[in-house]
């Protein structure tokens, strides 16, 4: 999946399509359970952390000003 992939399904995310995000974290899932895990050290706080990234991404996905910044938002959100 390329960037601008990425992008476009930021974009779709934000007007609602909830495949679109959930295509996101298909993407994004290994990484931010990466994030979790370095940040906790407990797989299970761990999965249990990115899970709680992307359900609080995807209600703030909207607020997201830059698609192309959707990456490091999910980080920070992590962190």
């Amino acid at each position: 999946m390329s960037w601008t992939e990425v992008t476009e399904l930021v974009l779709q995310a934000q007007k609602g399509d909830r495949a679109a995000y959930g295509e996101l974290v298909a993407r994004f899932q290994g990484v931010v359970f990466a994030t979790a895990l370095g940040r906790t050290g407990d797989p299970n706080e761990a999965q249990e952390l990115t899970q709680e990234v992307f359900v609080h991404g995807m209600r703030k996905i909207a607020q997201l000003r830059d698609p192309r910044c959707f990456a490091g938002w999910l980080r920070r959100i992590c962190t």
